[in-house]
């Protein structure tokens, strides 16, 4: 079943990063960064970035695409009430996809908003 994320829980506008920058819990491997914001504002939004130090236009919207499916896969397993911003890193540049997926799984569990759903 192949579901896409739907238009209004993805982060567009600047405001919306803005504000989980301000606001976020922060938790990091090597491969992610997460932020995560209470949805006091905004109802349950997810961003993706990449930052132009990682390289071109074609691998920062790689890394986007891939926090993207990661996300897709696993949205059953996270809690709804939080404002989630993933952002990659250089090392994620060169990884295999179940790595960086296994270091989302271990982020989310850190930040405590990962329900075991069967």
């Amino acid at each position: 079943m192949n579901q896409k994320l739907s238009k209004k829980i993805v982060m567009q506008y600047n405001e919306e990063f803005q504000y989980i920058y301000q606001r976020a819990k922060t938790f990091s491997d090597r491969y992610i960064v997460m932020h995560i914001a209470d949805n006091s504002k905004f109802n349950h939004k997810i961003g993706f970035a990449a930052g132009k130090k990682l390289g071109n236009a074609v691998v920062r919207n790689r890394i986007k695409r891939v926090l993207r499916e990661i996300y897709r896969k696993n949205k059953k397993n996270i809690s709804i009430n939080c404002c989630i911003l993933l952002v990659g890193r250089m090392a994620s540049v060169n990884t295999d996809y179940t790595v960086i997926e296994k270091s989302f799984c271990r982020l989310c569990k850190r930040a405590k908003i990962w329900k075991d759903v069967l």
